[in-house]
C-alpha cells in the first residue's frame, strides 16, 4: 500500500553530513523535545519492556499461569498494541475538531498507565486480562508522540525528529529490561521463580521515575502552551475594541 500510494518526493536531494549533524543538535536542543521525551519514553519504553520481557515472567512468578494462560495474555496484549494504535489516532483526530489537543490525550494516557501500573503492583481484584492489554496498548502511543513533535518542527525535519524521539523509546525498553533483570537477581528464586515483591519492588520504582518525570514535563509543556495563548488572547482583546458599530 505504501508502495502504491504515497506520492514520490518532488525533490531527491541529498542531505549533506553537515546539515544532518546540525539538525540533530536542532532537535536535540529544542525544548518543546524534552517537555515531550521524558513522558513519552518511560511511557511507552516502559510499556515494551514489560509486553517485550517481564510481562511473560510476571504471568509465571507471581500470577502462576500455565503455558497455555500464559500465552492467551500475550495474544490478547498483541491484539491490543494493534488496536491501540488505531483506536489513539482516531480519538486523536476526533478530539482536534473539539479544541482538545494530542498533548492532553498523551498526558491522560501517561495517567491511565499509571493507574494501571498501582493495579498492577497492588494486586487489585481486576483481570489480569484487561489490565495487561492496557499495558500493551500504551505502547502504541507513539502515534500520539510523532503527531506532537512533527507539530512542533518544519516538515522536512519532522522524520528525523521522530527517529530522535525513537532513541529514548527503544533506549529506555532497553534499560528497563536489563533493570529489571539486576533487581530480581537481590532475590533468592523460590523453585524456579521470583518472589512477588521482588516485582513490586522494582515496578514500584518504575512508577516512581514516571510520576515524578514524565508526566510533570508534559503538564508544564500543556499549561506552557494554554498560559501563551490565554496571553495571546488577552493582548488581542486590548487592542480591539469590545464593541463594534457600523460606521463607528
Amino acid at each position: 500500500m505504501i508502495y502504491l500510494l504515497v506520492p514520490e518526493s518532488a525533490s531527491a536531494t541529498p542531505v549533506l553530513r553537515g546539515t544532518a549533524v546540525a539538525s540533530l543538535k536542532k532537535i536535540y536542543t529544542d525544548p518543546h523535545f524534552w517537555r515531550l521525551a521524558p513522558l513519552s519514553a518511560t511511557s511507552v519504553g516502559t510499556a515494551w519492556a514489560l509486553q517485550g520481557l517481564w510481562a511473560a515472567q510476571w504471568f509465571t512468578d507471581v500470577e502462576g499461569l500455565d503455558r497455555a494462560a500464559l500465552v492467551q495474555h500475550l495474544l490478547v496484549m498483541t491484539v491490543a498494541l494493534s488496536l491501540g494504535a488505531l483506536l489513539l489516532g482516531v480519538l486523536a483526530d476526533r478530539l482536534r475538531r473539539y479544541g482538545i489537543g494530542t498533548e492532553a490525550l498523551l498526558a491522560v494516557v501517561g495517567l491511565m498507565f499509571i493507574a494501571v501500573q498501582f493495579a498492577i503492583i497492588l494486586r487489585w481484584p481486576l483481570s489480569s486480562y484487561v489490565l495487561w492489554a492496557a499495558v500493551a496498548a500504551v505502547g502504541a502511543a507513539t502515534v500520539l508522540s510523532y503527531a506532537i513533535l512533527a507539530s512542533y518542527f518544519p516538515k522536512e525535519l519532522a522524520g528525523r525528529a521522530n527517529a530522535a524521539l525513537n532513541v529514548f523509546h527503544i533506549g529506555g525498553a532497553f534499560v528497563l529490561q536489563y533493570a529489571t533483570g539486576v533487581v530480581l537477581e537481590h532475590w533468592t528464586p523460590q523453585a524456579g521463580h521470583y518472589p512477588e515483591i521482588a516485582y513490586q519492588s522494582f515496578f514500584s520504582s518504575i512508577l516512581s521515575f514516571r510520576s515524578s518525570h514524565g508526566s510533570g514535563s508534559l503538564s508544564r509543556g500543556c499549561f506552557g502552551r494554554r498560559r501563551a495563548l490565554g496571553s495571546a488572547i488577552r493582548g488581542a482583546s486590548r487592542r480591539q475594541p469590545r464593541f463594534s458599530l457600523p460606521g463607528l
